[in-house]
């Protein structure tokens, strides 16, 4: 088996795990306030990070396994298949007496329940964070300057090792559908077994812009060194958008460079760090709570995020209660906006209508949310077992008309905990590797655990509403977004 490296380190090693934890502790975890919800929250982040790589790596070992029998029982030459079967076989049963794997896959589905009962209890945690009024600013143990200093190699380690390693095969397959989109060729169409899906249009439109770069800039354009500078582009934005909204909606760079650092250092990030449909919607989710004051531009940024996974659509309710009906006009046209730049995008790469067809049902993955699937049996584990799905797909639906249709405060603090308790419960039912896409909710979660008080960050409201909110005195009241940092922690 493969194993995920960075710099010539196993990611998924007990060792790697422990050393990564015990810096993330040393530098964020507050020993003089033991009892706080900082503490728990790292404490929950950590565990669940550890939780989803060692789960995701013993999933690759099993999908690596049966590849190596494909391969040998699809094998044109007899003769060569029996040799290598019998030095497969010679080389598990050594295995079997060295390393006695017979008790990985236990310890793979307790990771892969630790994983899921933890994602829960941040549900909880999400749902109930509107009873948290008291934020007091909570200092890391680390200076600004310490932060800095350990913030500039991880980034530049981590990615390194997006450069150094060979790109996925779908980061691949969106460079070549953005080609095509420039070239107005048929890209291939999906499978009707399902399994081959389009690219997602924001990748493809990613992609076919950086392609257009590089031809401009007089490069031939090579697939793979696409692919890796996507992937840095979008830890990049998501970065970026982390030290802005530290620094203005915060009012302090130093929890945004705090942010920084802790998504940088967790062993999730690392294992998942050259995977660009991890990436991607986090960086347009993290931009679209930056430009919240601004309908418009939140409007482009969260439809970018609904076309790289179909989960996105579920918040598009709730940030239309949130801005009400005049913020909710701006913000659904421009969502109409980038549905209208999709249907291009396919129309432009597709050869005929039923393809065009094809690309609009089958782009979203539909059937990733399937609850039922007749043809295959159920798995034998305990996560992936079709009751459990069924059970957290019925919570994540009352969970999303509870938020929509009840009357609550609309500020920025419960805009934000709803919608990552909302993308927490949707890809816990998501039934290819469940509870394992932590990088779609991480940029929020951390936004929510470094947050203070966001009760006064209201939606924007209009010219005429602004020019007569004046105090009793005749002073004209102080706007959202510019509070000072007396007012925000407390």
């Amino acid at each position: 088996m493969e194993h995920v490296q960075t710099f010539f380190v196993n990611i998924e090693s007990p060792t790697w795990l422990l050393h990564v934890s015990l810096l993330l502790v040393a530098v964020f975890f507050r020993f003089s306030r033991l009892i706080s919800v900082r503490n728990l929250d790292l404490i929950l982040l950590l565990l669940l990070s550890i939780a989803a790589v060692r789960a995701a790596d013993a999933g690759k070992s099993d999908v690596d396994v049966a590849a190596v029998s494909d391969t040998a029982s699809e094998s044109e030459d007899p003769e060569a298949a029996s040799v290598e079967a019998s030095e497969s076989r010679a080389t598990e049963l050594a295995e079997t007496e060295l390393a006695e794997p017979e008790q990985a896959e236990p310890g793979a589905r307790w990771a892969s329940l630790i994983a899921v009962g933890i994602s829960i209890l941040f549900v909880l945690r999400l749902t109930f964070d509107e009873a948290l009024t008291r934020r007091p600013r909570l200092e890391q143990n680390l200076n600004q300057a310490g932060l800095t200093f350990l913030f500039l190699p991880a980034f530049s380690i981590l990615m390194a090792g997006v450069f150094l390693k060979e790109p996925p095969g779908r980061n691949l397959e969106v460079v070549k559908s953005g080609a095509a989109l420039l070239d107005r060729q048929e890209t291939t169409p999906p499978g009707a077994d399902g399994k081959q899906v389009t690219p997602p249009p924001t990748e493809t439109l990613f992609a076919a812009a950086a392609t257009k770069v590089t031809e401009l800039s007089g490069r031939t354009a090579i697939e793979g060194w696409i692919a890796r500078v996507l992937v840095v582009l979008a830890h990049t934005a998501l970065i970026l958008g982390l030290l802005y909204i530290g620094r203005k909606h915060f009012c302090s760079t130093q929890l945004g460079v705090s942010m920084s650092c802790l998504y940088l250092l967790l062993p999730c990030t690392a294992y998942n760090a050259h995977e660009l449909s991890h990436v991607v919607p986090g960086a347009c989710l993290t931009w679209a709570f930056a430009m919240y004051r601004k309908p418009a531009v939140a409007g482009v940024l969260l439809g970018l995020a609904c076309g790289t996974l179909f989960f996105a659509v579920f918040l598009l309710p709730l940030w239309a209660v949130f801005y009400g009906k005049k913020g909710s006009l701006k913000f659904g046209s421009s969502l109409l906006g980038v549905a209208a730049v999709v249907l291009i995008t396919f129309a432009l790469t597709s050869e005929n209508a039923d393809s065009f067809v094809s690309k609009l049902v089958m782009t979203a993955n539909w059937t990733a949310y399937r609850l039922f699937n007749a043809a295959e049996p159920l798995p034998d584990n305990a996560i992936g077992h079709v009751f459990l799905r069924i059970t957290l797909a019925a919570f994540f639906f009352v969970m999303l008309v509870a938020m929509t249709v009840i009357p609550r405060k609309r500020n920025l603090e419960n805009l934000l905990a709803n919608s990552t308790a909302l993308i927490v419960v949707a890809q816990l039912w998501y039934p290819d590797d469940v509870g394992a896409y932590i990088l779609w909710y991480l940029p929020l979660l951390l936004l929510v655990m470094f947050r203070p008080r966001l009760d006064r960050f209201v939606p924007p409201e209009p010219p005429a509403s602004q020019a007569s909110a004046r105090r009793p005195d005749g002073k004209a009241t102080q706007p959202a977004g510019s509070l000072s940092r007396v007012t925000l922690y407390n």
